[in-house]
């Protein structure tokens, strides 16, 4: 009788292993670049406008640039940051979509005046982040009174790319919205 009820347990306990859970991975979803540019039977046209380069901590040096992609005689503009590959680490790209760009902004202004509560308060670790749909971040953490913000460029890792301070960041995002404003005339 034990062995028939073990056996039983051992069968209900293997059928439920083998059901199938209906979700959607990250890396099966396409991001809004990917979805415009992935098209069949289009014309998709692609011009990079340069920024100056990103200097984070750690040699960390992205190319940035905003991205005009044309299909179909409609344009779509994109944020892009681009890490080349190192020592044991892939390259990584990142592509923002103008309208998350411009929310990305937002937040990062509402981010700084935040940091600066934060920071005079005593707490031992604090982080803040933004994640827009396409898996870009955002963000800063306080240890110890001591704030270093960071993005994470490859959706698909939690590699971050860390700034000492956000001088270096608001200022690419600042000559970004200008590009994007000279590139839309």
């Amino acid at each position: 009788m034990k062995k028939l009820l073990f056996l039983g347990l051992l069968l209900l306990a293997s059928g439920l292993s083998m059901a199938q859970v209906s979700y959607v991975k990250m890396a099966d979803q396409q991001t809004k670049y990917e979805q415009l540019t992935r098209q069949n039977g289009v014309q998709c046209r692609i011009q990079d406008y340069n920024l100056p380069m990103l200097y984070g901590l750690y040699f960390h040096d992205l190319e940035t640039s905003v991205r005009c992609v044309e299909v179909n005689g409609s344009e779509r503009y994109f944020y892009r940051i681009y890490q080349k590959e190192m020592k044991e680490e892939p390259s990584a790209e990142a592509l923002v979509a103008f309208e998350d760009f411009e929310e990305i902004q937002k937040v990062f202004e509402a981010m700084v005046a935040e940091e600066l509560k934060e920071r005079s308060q005593r707490k031992d670790y604090f982080e803040n982040c933004y994640r827009t749909s396409d898996g870009f971040q955002i963000g800063y953490r306080t240890k110890n009174r001591q704030t270093e913000w960071f993005i994470v460029i490859d959706r698909y890792s939690e590699k971050r790319v860390m700034f000492d301070g956000n001088s270096r960041l608001r200022e690419n995002l600042q000559k970004a919205k200008a590009k994007f404003e000279e590139v839309k005339k």
